[in-house]
């Protein structure tokens, strides 16, 4: 289950140092959800933001809340880059099938989460996140609180997930590359696990996942125990 603990523990490492508004998960202060992704036109629009998007899986205790690092939306005047992390407790499983089936599932909350007035746009099997702000939702009192909480509740509709800390930042002090390059690493963490699930033969010594296996505590052996099998 703990693939992901050696990014959670960068992530936390290079977030620690910054001051953060928490705000406890709240079922009932949730921004509406449309239904649908919103077409949010360049007239309309406050501002956009752009940068990464990701999430981090673990069985470990995780405080349900949003936490933002940098300014509310209501205080963001223009476009700049920013990051959205998810870091997603999960029920313990012995079974590594279904915990892959599990990162899958959670990855696919993205497409099914429509913050009125919050246009997101998102590639299939990409780190790149980008949101639009309408005027109207900035009049109305939109706040990355309110839109994490609903993303909190999506997630939370998957029974397996038990607690989950949604990371809004946009501090203009953040190293933005450092969180694509731990975006990147959790993607190859997924990858790999696609791999070994899927009973991929491939020889360690020429695949280019091998410096995540070497890397991540338990994916040989996981590897290994996949091939057993075949």
């Amino acid at each position: 289950m703990e693939f992901f603990s050696a990014i959670i523990n960068e992530f936390s490492a290079m977030t620690d140092i910054f001051d953060k508004k928490k705000y406890p998960y709240n079922e009932k202060s949730c921004w509406a959800d449309v239904g649908c992704n919103e077409v949010i036109l360049q007239r309309d629009t406050a501002f956009e933001l752009s940068g990464t998007g990701f999430n981090l899986i673990t069985s470990a205790p995780v405080e349900s809340g949003v936490t933002v690092i940098g300014d509310e939306l209501g205080a963001i005047g223009e476009s700049r880059r920013f990051a959205r992390v998810s870091v997603i407790q999960l029920e313990d499983n012995e079974d590594e099938q279904a915990i892959y089936n599990l990162i899958r599932k959670v990855e696919y909350v993205k497409y099914h989460y429509f913050p009125e007035g919050y246009m997101m746009r998102t590639a299939s099997r990409s780190h790149k996140e980008a949101v639009r702000i309408s005027k109207k939702a900035l009049r109305g009192g939109i706040s990355f609180e309110k839109a994490g909480n609903l993303l909190i509740k999506k997630y939370m509709e998957i029974p397996a997930v038990k607690a989950v800390n949604v990371v809004f930042i946009t501090d203009g002090g953040a190293d933005y590359n450092k969180l694509e390059a731990l975006a990147l690493k959790g993607n190859a963490v997924t990858e790999a696990l696609n791999h070994i699930m899927n009973s991929v033969k491939f020889d360690c010594d020429t695949c280019n996942l091998k410096p995540i296996c070497d890397e991540v505590e338990g994916m040989k052996e996981l590897h290994f125990k996949n091939m057993g099998k075949m």
